[in-house]
């Protein structure tokens, strides 16, 4: 987009993005991409900044001598050291391949995805100069950069930034996160509150030695006196303009944001009128008088105040507010949660009944919080009413500061900015497209929700605003920030310090709110982020618009996800819009949305209808998964944590064994009153006290397309079905055969082992593959001779498990699940050689776990129209051989369990691939069982076979494969019970 550069440019107005006819397209450009698909984008332009940098340092002062010479770098030191470097960075990196993957569709789970690239372009560049924004004497450019997001985001925001139009001016900066802007907004409020005692109290001042009268005329005084101010008459029963000098304790306490911060420059003026005298002085003397001086137990007893001032958040609040209170010695009790209404957001109402006590009690109330999109519950608080009820109050004497927490949904903003374009619009932009408009990356703008819009709208009323670029903004770490409405309110949290502060015209930051140092590369992200793709809905408010979509589809599927014959319900937070019942709402979903192109869905009006007005406020997806006719909150408890356990990379975790992230958390019984008991009741679940698991789905991917989605929920499905296995299955003993022996070419103690699927006994309705290691050398030896034994036998190499010791009052019990993914049995179990007359007990750890899978035994299930193999093996790098077994898909009842080596990896399967395992289906091959009479026989019945499968970047492949032996051949049957 087009926009100033200059970074001293005084016009921080909020930059547009730019119009294109495609405008989905522009994002393309916006982000690295979860394959990387940028890669070469991102490398030629930072490679192109980093010449610049270099071409920087080497012009500045062009004479001074080089520092490291070429004798220095041909030596044995130097070489040593810059080898070290480089393998300590790449076994770094080979460490952080294990971290979560934010980028990926797959990751469903936090706030947090892929930065944009301008973003972290931007953050990379700065970093290499290390300004500190502590000081503009040590980041003279990004302090600039600092101000200049300020402002942006003031303007995005809704607020005033321009001295010329009117008062008051709007000022913002960088914080560390949102909890930072939290408590700093807190506590400025908190310091403004006691503000006009601090003036009053510096006029009424007669200590001889340092007292106002030591530098003001009485005239002077009593002219500062009289300074007016707006507060509640109990007599006249309105706000009426009061002498300073008559107002009492509680008028001063309730005295109006604006007011307060021109109090002291108004009071000034008056004397000034008189008599000419040091400012600095009377600022001094009332800098003496204040909370920050006094502190609040100072505060207390020379007022003889009977309440500490307290402050209201919505019972769902981030943690950052009961952590301001504490910090600011205000005591948790100091924080009044409100309740939520059935949608999860602010009961104005009990709103109402809060304040009524404190005004009709004389409680000082600082700050009301409204939330600007929850985190766990995406709701945005009805922020115009609240406004509202403030405004009343006021006129009744009671006046506090209205704080939006906007972290998460401060962005959103953006949009409800500017016009849209006409693709925007994807219903009618569809409706009006030819039959044949094919895909072309397109995914639709959603916008929000009516009220939601109104709350946006009306966002700019709150005094202050925190919202992260590091949250909705896609802006690196650390990125949070607050805007206050009035800038002169950063003035109440100011320590200035010679080593940062350097005189009145100085723009320096870091002398306000909590922060000292602070990278300069932040700002500077941020900045590129905006400048290039616009703080509105055709730059941050497309992206979000199409998260938006994204939310509601995920919404859809969420709903549906469970089959009429499985043993588990999923149900939203959010409840079926108004106009439909769960019924007519699945099978409005089942017909129209799920499995459906998106470019379909959004050709149907009905469809789209229904998506505009179900699901979040700010697209977190809130849901809870329950047991069918199970209505205690405990057991729903434990199978929310058991899906989080599955769906969360911790340490030690392989990455790329958790194929979908999603996070798990709990709603307060208490907190969330009125609305988690209607919520209960929806899922089946008792209505008492109890507070209830859930898990969350954040939808920050603007490509992910419905079909996905879809792909997702069959995913998310087996996942639960595996997860109600680790909760009901008893301890039993299991059967593993031999699928993949020792590579005789390596020092490897490695072999790959199958389960033995029985469905009469629920415990092992389970399709599992291993690999695993013999742990000791002689057990080695003890296989390789089983091995040899069970192959002369023809008979399956068949292992059988010893159980661990326990008790039966453990919470985690050694049934299969817990055994191959807890760390209680150390990734290790025990087995006897089960055909071995000796039976032998050996050890096996635990390597990898390619394929865990409970059956599905739903009736819906179908044989697909081809055989379906697993392939699945690994890759010796030492000598370049692998290891390549194939095991039959089990599907619809009656099948086969039929596992087979391969002579290597077929071509066209990367070793990757291979070690992740795939799916293939055998051409030419019917997937119903082959049956003879009434034998079933092997589907596989030569040597060699073509397969396909989905290959690197959602590729087709097909390929040969070539079979060396069957290991295993079972009939799996219905179950007799």
């Amino acid at each position: 987009m087009h926009s100033q550069t200059d970074p001293m440019d005084k016009n921080g107005s909020a930059p547009l993005g730019d119009r294109y006819s495609d405008q989905w397209k522009a994002l393309s450009a916006w982000f690295l991409g979860p394959r990387a698909e940028n890669s070469e984008v991102f490398l030629d332009t930072f490679q192109e900044i980093f010449k610049e940098h270099v071409r920087m340092r080497k012009n500045y002062f062009p004479s001074d001598p080089a520092y490291i010479t070429q004798e220095m770098k041909s030596s044995e030191p130097y070489k040593s050291e810059i080898s070290d470097m480089r393998e300590e960075l790449l076994r770094m990196h080979k460490e952080m391949e294990q971290n979560v993957p934010f980028f990926s569709p797959r990751y469903q789970a936090h706030m947090v995805w892929d930065v944009s690239m301008p973003a972290l372009l931007g953050y990379m560049s700065a970093m290499l100069f290390n300004q500190n924004n502590v000081d503009s004497a040590g980041s003279p450019v990004t302090t600039m950069y600092e101000k200049q997001v300020g402002q942006q985001l003031c303007s995005m925001l809704g607020y005033n930034i321009s001295p010329e139009e009117r008062d008051p001016v709007a000022w913002g900066h960088i914080t560390g996160g949102g909890s930072v802007a939290n408590i700093e907004a807190l506590w400025a409020s908190r310091n403004i509150k006691f503000e006009p005692l601090a003036v009053k109290a510096a006029l009424l001042d007669e200590d001889p030695e340092v007292g106002a009268l030591t530098f003001l005329t009485e005239e002077q005084i009593k002219a500062g006196l009289r300074t007016p101010l707006m507060v509640f008459n109990k007599e006249s029963q309105i706000r009426e303009p009061t002498p300073l000098k008559h107002c009492t304790t509680w008028q001063l306490l309730n005295v109006d944001v604006d007011e307060i911060c021109d109090l002291t420059d108004n009071v000034i003026a008056r004397m000034k009128r008189i008599y000419q005298f040091p400012e600095k002085k009377f600022k001094d003397l009332v800098d003496k008088e204040n909370i920050i001086s006094l502190g609040l137990p100072g505060i207390l007893k020379k007022y003889n105040l009977n309440h500490v001032p307290v402050y209201t958040v919505p019972a769902n609040n981030h943690y950052s507010w009961p952590k301001a209170g504490t910090i600011l010695g205000l005591g948790s009790n100091a924080l009044h949660p409100i309740q939520l209404d059935t949608n999860f957001r602010q009961d104005v109402e009990h709103l109402r009944e809060v304040l009524e006590n404190f005004l009709e009690n004389e409680i000082p109330v600082i700050s009301v919080v409204a939330v600007m999109g929850s985190t766990e519950e995406s709701a945005v608080d009805p922020i115009a009413e609240i406004h509202a009820l403030r405004e009343e109050f006021k006129e009744r004497g009671l006046n506090f500061t209205l704080l939006a927490d906007g972290a998460w949904g401060g962005y959103f903003k953006t949009m409800i900015i500017d016009k849209p374009t006409a693709d925007t619009m994807p219903d009618k932009r569809l409706l009006r497209a030819s039959s044949k408009l094919k895909f072309d990356g397109f995914v639709p703008y959603c916008e929000l929700s009516p009220y939601v819009q109104k709350q946006y709208g009306h966002i700019q009323l709150a005094d202050a605003i925190s919202i992260d670029p590091h949250k909705s903004g896609f802006c690196p770490y650390p990125g949070g920030s607050l805007c206050y409405r009035n800038g002169k309110m950063r003035f109440f949290v100011a320590l200035y310090h010679p080593d940062a502060y350097h005189g009145e015209g100085d723009p320096s930051m870091g002398v306000y709110g909590i922060e000292g140092s602070k990278p300069g590369a932040a700002p500077a992200g941020i900045l590129m982020s905006h400048n290039v793709i616009g703080l509105s809905n055709r730059g941050y408010g497309r992206i979000l618009g199409q998260c938006t979509a994204t939310a509601k589809l995920f919404y859809s599927m969420w709903l549906t996800v469970a089959r009429e014959d499985d043993p588990f319900v999923c149900v939203p937070l959010q409840n079926v819009p108004d106009g439909y019942d769960h019924l007519s709402a699945s099978k409005l979903i089942k017909d129209k949305i799920a499995y459906t192109p998106i470019m379909e869905i959004f050709r149907d009006p009905e469809a789209v209808k229904f998506l505009k007005l179900c699901g979040p406020d700010t697209m977190i997806n809130t849901f809870v998964v329950n047991f069918r006719d199970n209505d205690d909150v405990n057991k729903s408890n434990k199978l929310q944590v058991a899906l989080g356990d599955a769906m969360s990379i911790f340490v030690g975790t392989k990455a790329s064994r958790i194929p979908l992230m999603i996070m798990q958390t709990g709603l307060n019984a208490q907190s969330h009153g009125e609305g988690l008991r209607v919520f209960k009741k929806r899922a089946g679940l008792k209505q008492d006290d109890t507070d209830l698991n859930v898990l969350v789905n954040t939808c920050m991917n603007p490509w992910q397309q419905n079909e996905s989605i879809s792909e997702i929920g069959d995913l998310f499905r087996m996942i639960v079905l595996n997860c109600i296995g680790r909760i009901e299955d008893s301890v039993v003993k299991h059967k593993f055969v031999l699928s993949g022996s020792f590579d005789d070419e390596a020092d490897d103690r490695s072999i790959f082992i199958e389960y033995l699927t029985d469905t009469d006994v629920s415990e092992h309705q389970y399709q599992v593959s291993l690999k695993v290691e013999v742990e000791s050398l002689t057990d080695v030896h003890k296989v390789k001779e089983y091995i040899r034994f069970c192959t002369d036998q023809n008979m399956m190499t068949m292992f059988e498990t010893v159980t661990p010791s326990y008790n039966n009052t453990d919470e985690d019990i050694p049934n299969l699940y817990n055994i191959l993914h807890l760390n209680n049995w150390d990734q290790r179990f025990s087995v006897k050689l089960a055909n071995n007359l000796e039976c032998d007990i050996i050890s096996f750890k635990i390597l990898d776990v390619p394929r865990y899978q409970r059956l599905d035994m739903s009736t819906t299930v179908n044989y697909p129209e081809k055989q379906q193999y697993f392939i699945y093996g690994d890759t010796n790098r030492n000598h370049g051989n692998h290891r390549a077994i194939m095991s039959h898909v089990i599907t619809q009842l009656p099948d086969i369990q039929h596992t087979v080596t391969l002579t290597g990896k077929p071509h066209s399967l990367t070793e990757i691939m291979l070690e992740q395992g795939v799916v293939a289906e055998v051409e030419m091959v019917e997937g119903t069982p082959l049956i003879v009479g009434e034998e079933f026989r092997q589907p596989l019945q030569r040597e060699s076979y073509e397969v396909g499968f989905v290959g690197e970047l959602n590729t087709r492949i097909n390929t040969n494969i070539h079979i060396a032996e069957t290991r295993i051949f079972n009939v799996v049957q219905l179950p007799t019970v």
